[in-house]
């Protein structure tokens, strides 16, 4: 057989081999399953969920998904924001238990405290979740509309270990407005059992400025107890310049190097990029917080 026959048989089976895959992963199970109920009652457009996310429990082979919503159930009030929870079964996406709440802003029925951007992870070693978000809280010497990160210990089943606790330490002191913790992400070290949680963040620590937003990240352990203090890890910009600024972190383990990468959008000068030009960015991050 002569190499061009035998190329385009080749070629031949390739294009027929291809062209009978499916144009889409096929999907599993109910089509589009609803998994939230906020509100009393159907048909009431005040209560709304946003802003899912989920982490997948390999112990028990469930999922467990976390919002931000108004409801009216339990003391709460319409646009009184907080996170929920919900497990799935990992085989049939059909519910585990009830629908429960995770964060306590404020005081219940008052809409001026929130829980907003909830990030979560799952914790292999003690069969655990993180969740942490975006909160407005009067807890401590924290003022209304002074944001800061907090986080959640859920055992397996959802039920909480302990109360909320605050993550972030945004500003030189509390009581400041100008000063805040947004959008976190979190991610677990199985190999020292720890969290990494990361956020934008707009600090006045030397040499920042108010409005220039930069990603901070805290490190926890298994039990929620900071290991050391906020660190800076993204660098946009010249310092003290509100022009530039890092935004929409995420954040994932290696376990294969015991280590993070954290990603970001961000607005720089470095090279030939000027004001405005936004890239995405990146920062390794070694295991004891380090870069």
């Amino acid at each position: 057989m002569t190499y061009p026959r035998l190329f385009s048989i080749i070629v031949i089976f390739a294009v027929s081999t291809f062209l009978a895959l499916p144009a889409f992963a096929p999907e599993i199970g109910t089509n589009d399953f609803r998994l939230t109920h906020m509100g009393s009652t159907d048909g009431d457009t005040d209560f709304s969920p946003f802003q899912p996310a989920i982490a997948y429990n390999s112990t028990d082979n469930e999922f467990l998904v976390v919002w931000r919503s108004d409801d009216d159930t339990g003391g709460l009030v319409n646009d009184e924001n907080e996170v929920f929870g919900q497990r799935l079964n990992a085989d049939t996406g059909a519910a585990v238990g009830a629908r429960f709440r995770i964060s306590d802003m404020g005081p219940d029925g008052d809409d001026a405290y929130d829980a907003v951007a909830p990030a979560v992870a799952y914790n292999s070693t003690d069969n655990e979740f993180l969740v942490v978000w975006r909160g407005d809280d009067n807890t401590g010497s924290l003022v209304n509309g002074e944001f800061e990160i907090f986080g959640q210990l859920l055992e397996a089943d959802g039920s909480e270990q302990g109360s909320d606790f605050r993550i972030s330490d945004m500003g030189s002191t509390d009581g400041s407005t100008s000063y805040s913790g947004d959008s976190p992400s979190v991610a677990y070290n199985s190999t020292a059992n720890e969290y990494l949680v990361v956020w934008k963040g707009d600090d006045d620590t030397a040499p920042l400025v108010d409005g220039e937003d930069e990603i901070f990240g805290q490190r926890l352990n298994a039990a929620g107890v900071e290991q050391g203090g906020d660190f800076r890890i993204s660098d946009m910009g010249p310092n003290g310049d509100g022009n530039y600024d890092a935004a929409k972190p995420d954040v994932t383990y290696n376990s294969t190097d015991n280590e993070y990468l954290v990603v970001w959008h961000g607005d720089d000068n470095t090279g030939s990029l000027v004001n405005g030009e936004l890239e995405i960015f990146g920062q390794r991050i070694s295991a004891t917080g380090g870069e």
